[in-house]
């Protein structure tokens, strides 16, 4: 299986299943993040986690093409720099969530950023390539 179209279902799943879980319950999703935020050691964790993600990703697909592909390469990089901050920089994660967990318009329009990007995703990730079928030429005989 192609790569991309490989990561496209997988981010796609993952970024609807995200999406519609805030949409749903943005006040839970809301608690569960500010809480996480709150514990220091599981977040420097998670940033281990998520830059090894993040370097997988860069890794195996860094295609930089003008092309739906690109939209997956963009996720990895944003995954490494996520990883990265997590480890580096903790107080920028700390804060940049804080404003979004205060902001719930914000938060609306990230789930459903989050659930079009997926469904894009998956729309070429699922899609299956058309078959271009020859068109049988007239020169062609049947011999009887």
């Amino acid at each position: 299986m192609d790569i991309s179209k490989f990561l496209s279902k997988v981010l796609g799943i993952y970024l609807v299943i995200i999406g519609v879980a805030m949409l749903v319950n943005m006040h839970q999703f809301a608690s569960y993040v500010s809480d996480l935020v709150n514990d220091k050691p599981l977040m420097f964790v998670s940033g281990f986690f998520t830059l090894i993600l993040g370097i997988l990703m860069v890794v195996s697909h860094n295609i930089w093409e003008w092309h739906w592909r690109v939209i997956i390469s963009i996720l990895a990089w944003m995954t490494l720099l996520k990883g990265a901050t997590l480890i580096f920089y903790p107080q920028f994660i700390d804060k940049s969530t804080m404003l979004f967990l205060k902001n719930t318009n914000f938060s609306y329009i990230t789930a459903i950023i989050d659930f079009i990007l997926g469904a894009l995703l998956c729309y070429f990730g699922f899609k299956h390539k058309q078959i271009q079928h020859k068109n049988v030429s007239s020169k062609t005989s049947l011999k009887k």
